[in-house]
């Protein structure tokens, strides 16, 4: 892999990290019942946001780098001169800079926002318009906005990010021992059950706007089976079925213990942790998918 694509690679994997975080987040916010949520919570939460925004910020503007370097067809030190152009005159460019805007309005709502519906609504309505915007700028966008690829798209990364976003959360900031024992029982009772019927939901979504982005992109079995853009899909469906297992065992077995014992949240805590690794090894994955052309469009 060149250093171009190295780039792209990279830049992408974390964006869909920050983006990941900041929709996890939001959700943790409304699954929290307000009685139970103490300045250290939001004080904590709003730190970790703001390290997502600016590290979203960053991936983006090196994504649009990279972009720059691909379109011109020179080295990633020869891209500098034509990165305002691009940025300028093309659509992939536009959307970049839409994305990145989005992402300081959300600082700003994130930095001055004290948690009320008003802003949260507004938080959630960026979110939103910054997937729809990231549809837009791969494959599925190569239509025009609002095609099906497109819709399909965006609901498929927001999906992932509210999934991939509630078990990272959950396992390495929420139910961390010593801000479960800060709850009382009914509020972490509230916390898992809301999670659980998230990532339900979640996994429903990403399943059928998976199967139809497939078919859109890989046309055939046969390109499947025989394409280094197959080969990565499968992988990536492979980590998201290992996920889809956890998280199966987490509703039926896990949760009903936790709501006996400290010992059962401490399980479901491990339980979403080896989730979370197979989930980021997916976003991983998809982050690799975008220098790949996809086999429909050969």
């Amino acid at each position: 892999m060149d250093a171009v694509a190295l780039l792209q690679v990279g830049s992408a994997a974390l964006l869909n990290l920050g983006f990941t975080w900041l929709v996890g987040t939001w959700f943790v916010r409304r699954w929290l019942p307000v009685s139970s949520v103490t300045g250290d919570w939001l004080i904590g939460l709003r730190r970790h946001d703001t390290a997502a925004i600016v590290l979203t910020i960053v991936a983006s503007t090196a994504a649009l780098w990279a972009a720059t370097a691909v379109m011109a067809g020179v080295p990633l030190a020869d891209a500098g001169g034509m990165f305002w152009t691009m940025l300028i005159t093309s659509a992939h460019g536009h959307a970049g800079c839409i994305a990145i805007a989005v992402m300081f309005l959300l600082l700003g709502v994130r930095g001055v926002g004290k948690g009320s519906r008003a802003t949260e609504g507004l938080a959630l309505l960026l979110l939103v318009a910054f997937a729809a915007t990231r549809a837009s700028m791969g494959h599925a966008g190569e239509e025009g906005w609002w095609t099906g690829p497109h819709v399909a798209e965006t609901m498929h990364l927001f999906a992932i990010a509210v999934w991939t976003g509630a078990v990272i959360v959950s396992a390495g900031y929420a139910l961390r021992p010593l801000r479960v024992q800060a709850l009382e029982s009914a509020a972490t009772d509230h916390y898992l059950d809301h999670m659980s019927q998230a990532a339900m939901v979640a996994v429903i979504a990403i399943v059928a706007t998976g199967i139809y982005s497939a078919w859109h992109r890989v046309g055939s079995s046969e390109h499947l089976l025989h394409t280094q853009y197959g080969y990565t899909l499968l992988a990536k469906v492979g980590l998201v079925l290992g996920a889809i297992a956890l998280g199966g065992y987490n509703k039926f077995i896990g949760l009903p213990a936790a709501a006996r014992s400290a010992a059962g949240i401490a399980v479901v805590r491990r339980v979403l942790q080896i989730e979370a690794v197979l989930l980021l090894g997916a976003l991983a994955a998809a982050a690799y998918l975008t220098v790949q052309q996809p086999p429909a469009a050969m």
